[in-house]
């Protein structure tokens, strides 16, 4: 597929809303930076809503309040009206929900339900990597609660924009109950990876509260002998994103769409893939202030001043000559650990020249395998491999201002942000020909004047292997390396034109 990427790097903000109409956006979101994260969707509920305030609409994230939030401590509001929830039928059985608020930014408000039943416990989803039993009741109770924030409070509203699984059962809410009287309002879903959709047992069902009649059905939830959360969402939204063009496409195979392509393929008019940005106001090397010494391309000696203090802080031998390889993500098979360390242990061994090779970072957590693998790594290669188990903001800053080359070798990415971020910081990435990687980084080999990254195409360990290998000898040739470090720095992947796609996508659904 060819990939038309001045399309998808714009420099400027394309100017104020589209029709002069001001939006009032409820986003639903269950991660939102910096109260909690565990991926790509804690950076995009704090960035998106950001870069659509500034062009002129009010943006209220809606997220739980987790147990280790304490609202008193952050100073936040408490709204005197409770919110009450129900959690059967129109007006059956309802619960109170206390409300807090507090600003994000200028324009953004964010809003935390706290309902201790659901989420005052530990992690967000889970623990030790096993999923809460009660999820499908905790979210269909915050999708309920996004629903019933726009009908109860005095705040105006035009948008419901759900993120994922979590809350594709909002436009199922809406449209059951409030849409004949509320005609104005429209729902969006955004699918940040296809590959959690909120399935469950169809005992879970009545944890909804809805209709079984009409919902328990093949054209609604069920989904083989279970119930589908983000099916329903598809099913239901006015409009329906994901987070590259890309991954629009991939998402209606049979490869990409984890079971659900067939209903994608019915929505395909009403699709789209918008490319999730930066904010670079947090991610950039002038302004970070997680890293030891900031700098531009005008003060590049600052990045080998960070790459020495983290090499130090690994205890690895301190050689400003040796590239410095940093991988930051999930340790799991869809993020290409399983493809990593046989690729860098291949590399590695038997090295002779001390000057030859390359260093390598791993920061992240995850399967409990791959950790193993890595810390076993380390240890075979303890000059030349480093692991923190464990993620760290803090550290994926710096990991990213120090290293010359990032692996992202992901099976499939919807998007990707550490290939972004990482350009801006003149790490060149290597990555996997797929989604959002794809849309975003150009192979120098294929495109020797503007290339900004090194792709593969094959998803092999030999693929890898041979990316690493190409990307660690071209550091050495600093006639070639420094242009492309210059290229990939010039690279704006900024929220303002990606914002401006989602406020059409808003202005289509409610018919603006």
């Amino acid at each position: 597929m060819s990939i038309d990427f001045d399309k998808l790097i714009k420099t400027k903000s394309t100017g104020p809303a589209r029709s002069g109409k001001r939006l009032n956006i409820l986003f639903g979101t269950t991660e939102v930076v910096p109260y909690a994260k565990t991926g790509g969707l804690g950076d995009v509920s704090a960035s998106l809503p950001k870069a659509l305030a500034a062009r002129g609409h009010h943006v209220y994230v809606v997220t739980p309040l987790y147990k280790h939030i304490d609202p008193d401590q952050k100073r936040f509001s408490r709204r005197l009206t409770e919110l009450e929830v129900p959690l059967k039928a129109k007006s059956q059985k309802k619960v109170k929900t206390v409300v807090w608020e507090t600003r994000l930014s200028a324009g953004v408000t964010l809003m935390l339900l706290d309902y201790p039943e659901y989420f005052d416990r530990d992690g967000l989803y889970g623990y030790a990597g096993g999923a809460y039993d009660d999820n499908a009741a905790r979210f269909s109770f915050f999708s309920r609660a996004l629903v019933e924030l726009a009908v109860q409070f005095s705040i105006p509203v035009d948008v419901i924009h759900c993120n994922d699984w979590h809350t594709s059962l909002a436009p199922i809410y809406f449209k059951q109950y409030y849409q004949k009287e509320m005609p104005q309002i429209a729902t969006v879903l955004t699918i940040h990876n296809m590959a959690f959709q909120g399935e469950f047992a169809e005992g879970d069902f009545d944890a909804t509260g809805l209709s079984k009649g009409t919902y328990l059905s093949a054209a609604q939830l069920k989904a083989g002998r279970n119930i589908n959360f983000m099916k329903g969402g598809i099913v239901n939204a006015d409009k329906i994103t994901t987070v590259s063009p890309t991954y629009a496409e991939e998402i209606r195979t049979k490869e990409g769409g984890h079971g659900l392509d067939t209903v994608l393929k019915k929505r395909k008019k009403d699709l789209s893939g918008i490319l999730n940005g930066a904010d670079y106001s947090i991610w950039s090397p002038g302004n970070d202030q997680y890293i030891p010494v900031r700098y531009d391309k005008e003060t590049l000696n600052g990045k080998r001043r960070n790459k020495a203090a983290l090499q130090h802080m690994f205890e690895l031998p301190v050689r400003p000559t040796l590239p410095l390889i940093g991988f930051v993500g999930r340790l799991t098979d869809q993020k290409g650990v399983h493809l990593m360390v046989p690729a860098v242990r291949k590399l590695l061994k038997g090295l002779e020249d001390e000057r030859a090779g390359f260093q390598c970072v791993f920061l992240g957590e995850g399967d409990a395998k791959h950790e193993r693998a890595l810390q076993k790594l380390a240890k075979e290669f303890p000059e030349r491999v480093a692991v923190h188990v464990g993620y760290s903001e803090d550290m994926a800053h710096k990991l990213i201002a120090a290293s010359d080359i990032l692996a992202v070798p992901s099976e499939f990415e919807p998007c990707g942000l550490t290939q972004i971020y990482a350009m801006r910081y003149g790490t060149i990435p290597v990555v996997h020909q797929t989604g959002g990687l794809a849309d975003t980084v150009r192979d120098v080999d294929s495109n020797p004047e503007t290339g900004t990254g090194f792709v593969f195409e094959k998803y092999t360990k030999s693929e890898l292997w041979k990316a690493l290998d190409t990307a660690a000898t071209r550091y050495r040739s600093h006639r070639k390396w420094r242009p492309l470090m210059m290229r990939a720095m010039n690279q704006d992947f900024s929220w303002a034109q990606s914002a401006q796609q989602y406020e059409s996508t808003y202005y289509d659904a409610i018919g603006a």
